[in-house]
């Protein structure tokens, strides 16, 4: 499967369009989004991806922490 860089645009589009709404149910949450279709909110991280494999299969689909202000995640990889 061949996923483009920008697999995730459409889920992120969908986040953005539904932050106010969002933030106001479930601040501190985790949504589990599939393209534009917001799946449910969860405590958890954990929780939402579980749900993304069981209703959507392996994937692509975004989980994101819902903040008021988005903190950037950083990945620290060592060089071999």
């Amino acid at each position: 499967m061949n996923v483009s860089l920008h697999a995730l645009d459409l889920e992120l589009q969908t986040y953005q369009a539904q932050k106010d709404a969002l933030l106001r149910s479930s601040e501190g949450k985790f949504v589990l989004i599939h393209g534009n279709a917001v799946l449910g909110t969860y405590e958890t991280k954990l929780d939402a991806v579980s749900a993304g494999h069981a209703q959507i299969g392996p994937g692509p689909f975004l989980v994101k922490k819902i903040e008021r202000v988005d903190k950037p995640v950083r990945i620290w990889t060592p060089r071999t």
